[in-house]
């Protein structure tokens, strides 16, 4: 007979396996492969002219900067970002479990790491020993092994990391709300992520945006990519609170600088339920997410949601307090239709 602290026993280490190999992919391993990489680039710098290529153009330099750009960049981007990562996704995966979307992440991160390290250690090595960075030989090849080395990483990393199953998800249908003929009635509520996130995103931003403003002033190479990044965080950052609304049009969500909006008009709702969750094991963090089984929603925390089956089989989540409620007017609603 299994007691119940074996029960807990056997739901737990699988999970705990999971976080440290998930750790190891995330953090060991590309803290290893940066230390290595630096440690070459750093071995390297009294090899190199003063001023080094640092973007290019087809097969030319066009872009240069101080020798000490690429392991401050490999720094802070083969290491700096997985570890940012690691941050947001471990204490929410740690209740929620470590379910595919966070494998993948883990994948991706190796990846990324190993790209970095190889691109930017080569791009340092093959300019040992030049008078001028302008005569730097194209970065093609480098970026294509870099390239092949970081799927090659990835798809490791992914086989590296344990298949978890998760917990069936709680569904409970939406009880039609009984309305009194011609009444006329809204529910209305406000859902936003939890601080601790907040913080992140914000800091993530920074982080990426006084990167992008260091390369510039200290050098002329092109950094659109990273204020391409920081674009897309600061537009991430408006999307961390949304005012939900179920009124006879249907079900409203906007963004509370009402940037953006998502819609499920009240003809297209075929069934409203309530279900529990998990932000970081099913939907790959917080935010506008797509699940890998289709659903797609506004995901800001784990917990209760309204799950919202649309015609054609689409299905709409946004994680909200009271969305039983929710669902019981939506179902009242689409029924007096």
């Amino acid at each position: 007979m299994t007691t119940p602290r074996q029960a807990r026993s056997e739901t737990t280490e699988p999970m705990r396996r999971a976080r440290t190999r998930f750790l190891i992919v995330t953090i060991a391993v590309p803290a290893l492969l940066v230390a290595v990489a630096v440690a070459l680039q750093l071995a390297w710098l009294p090899e190199l002219p003063a001023t080094v290529a640092t973007h290019w153009s087809g097969s030319e330099p066009d872009g240069f900067g101080p020798a000490w750009t690429y392991p401050a960049l490999t720094v802070a981007i083969g290491l700096g970002v997985p570890a940012l990562l690691a941050a947001v996704t471990v204490p929410q995966a740690v209740p929620d479990g470590f379910g595919t979307t966070t494998r993948l992440l883990g994948a991706v991160m190796l990846g990324v790491s190993t790209l970095i390290a190889v691109s930017l250690t080569w791009a340092v090595g093959m300019q040992r020993g030049l008078d001028d960075g302008a005569d730097a030989a194209g970065i093609g090849v480098p970026m294509l092994v870099a390239a092949a080395a970081g799927v090659v990483a990835g798809v490791v990393g992914w086989f590296v990391q344990p298949k978890t199953e998760l917990p069936e998800t709680k569904v409970e249908p939406g009880e039609a709300i009984e309305l009194v003929p011609g009444e006329r009635a809204v529910w209305v509520r406000t859902t936003a992520v939890a601080t601790p996130a907040l913080v992140a995103i914000i800091a993530a931003v920074v982080l990426v945006t006084g990167a992008a403003v260091v390369l510039g002033v200290t050098s002329s190479s092109a950094t659109w990519g990273l204020w391409i990044a920081a674009g897309a965080l600061a537009l991430a950052a408006v999307t961390l609170a949304f005012r939900v609304r179920v009124d006879a049009t249907g079900l409203t969500a906007r963004s509370l600088l009402g940037v953006i909006r998502f819609r499920v008009p009240l003809e297209q709702v075929r069934r409203a339920e309530v279900v529990q969750v998990r932000a970081m094991a099913e939907f790959g963090g917080i935010g506008i997410r797509l699940a890998p089984d289709g659903r797609f929603g506004i995901v800001l925390h784990s917990g209760t949601a309204l799950q919202v089956h649309r015609d054609g089989g689409r299905v709409f989540v946004v994680t909200v307090e009271d969305a039983a409620t929710a669902a019981g007017l939506l179902s009242a609603l689409q029924r007096a239709r």
